[in-house]
């Protein structure tokens, strides 16, 4: 899998107005002022997750790469959520992709949910995290499970820590964005 995830950690005038922009702009609003601002003028508000948003949330959750979240608040590490581009949360709860043509996700995560990200991500282990990385099926993963990806992950989560106990203390919003 080629995709690329951030993290963005907004204020709620930003994303008032990220949310002013019509579904079908809001990516190229995300990559003309959000990337744009935030790499350049705030990088304490930017973590980068490269491609292990993949098995992150896989070995955070069931094993498995699904919108339903089944297992918070780790389950919104990734795909937790309200679906502001790429997907769409139908009436009974089920998520899809509406369009074959949309090539990322934008997920807005609220304070609340942050805060409980935050309270509980640290005390996530690296044993309990390994032993559910190497439940992840490989055939549906489409890699290789093995320990220089479950380092490559573990590294990347622990990298995202300070990040989402620096969201939670301002009381921010989180962005997750991937290309697929």
């Amino acid at each position: 899998m080629g995709c690329l995830a951030v993290l963005f950690a907004l204020n709620e005038q930003e994303v008032d107005k990220l949310k002013a922009v019509k579904r079908q702009e809001r990516s190229d609003y995300l990559h003309e002022e959000i990337e744009e601002t935030f790499f350049e003028e705030y990088p304490e508000y930017t973590c980068e997750l490269d491609k292990s948003w993949d098995a992150m949330h896989r070995m955070l959750t069931d094993g498995n790469l699904n919108f339903e979240n089944k297992y918070p608040p780790l389950c919104n590490v990734i795909f937790g959520g309200e679906f502001l581009y790429g997907l769409v949360r139908k009436s009974s709860g089920k998520v899809t992709c509406p369009r074959a043509e949309d090539d990322e996700y934008i997920i807005l995560k609220t304070p609340e949910e942050v805060k409980e990200i935050a309270k509980v991500l640290p005390y996530r282990t690296k044993e309990e995290c390994r032993k559910c990385y190497y439940m992840i099926d490989k055939e549906d993963y489409g890699l290789q499970t093995d320990e220089e990806d479950f380092e490559y992950t573990w590294t990347y989560l622990q990298d995202s820590l300070d990040f989402w106990k620096k969201a939670a203390e301002e009381n921010r919003y989180v962005l997750f964005t991937v290309d697929r």
